[in-house]
Order: structure tokens, then C-alpha cells, then sequence
């Protein structure tokens, strides 16, 4: 099965935590080095410089829980990763 832009509207991403990460073109965001708590704010720009080709959903999970703070007001475990998916930068594959 595949999650891409056309199915990720009606896809739960939590009950794909197996579905592996493919990166399919350059994404388009931008940062700013702002902190929270300490950390990293959870923005996408951040969290797509820890991400590669062949992590799994799971694993995308376990690393914003380590890098970001999870009071940051950005801070989801699937939002990023389904706008990324929506805009055609990574598909999931399971």
C-alpha cells in the first residue's frame, strides 16, 4: 500500500507506524532558529533535517519525541509528516 498526496486526506498515520518514508522531491520549507524549552522548535524545516529515506513511521515518531519539546505549540507526531505527504515531498510505503 501507499500513502501519497491523492489518499493521505483518508489515511490515520498512527496506524501506519511500520509504513516507510520515501522521499520524493526537495521540500520548500523554511526555519528559524528559534528555541523552546530548550529545544528546537517543532517546525517542519526542523524536523526535515532528521529525516531520511527508509525511516519508518515509528521511527519519524520516536525522533520528534527526543528533539522536540511536546509543549511546543508546533509539536505533532503526524501534522508535518501529512503536509509533507499532502504537498508531494514524501510518499509512505507499507
Amino acid at each position: 500500500m501507499k500513502i501519497d498526496s491523492a489518499n493521505v486526506n483518508v489515511s490515520d498515520l498512527l496506524h501506519c507506524l511500520n509504513f516507510v518514508l520515501r522521499l520524493t522531491g526537495p521540500s520548500n520549507r523554511c526555519g528559524s532558529n528559534q528555541l523552546f524549552g530548550g529545544k528546537e522548535n517543532c517546525s517542519g524545516f526542523n524536523i526535515n533535517k532528521y529525516i531520511f529515506d527508509g525511516m519508518t513511521v515509528r521511527e519519524y515518531q520516536q525522533m520528534i519525541k527526543q528533539r522536540f519539546h511536546e509543549d511546543d505549540p508546533q509539536f505533532s507526531l503526524t501534522k508535518h509528516l501529512k503536509y509533507d505527504i499532502e504537498k508531494g515531498f514524501i510518499e509512505l510505503q507499507g
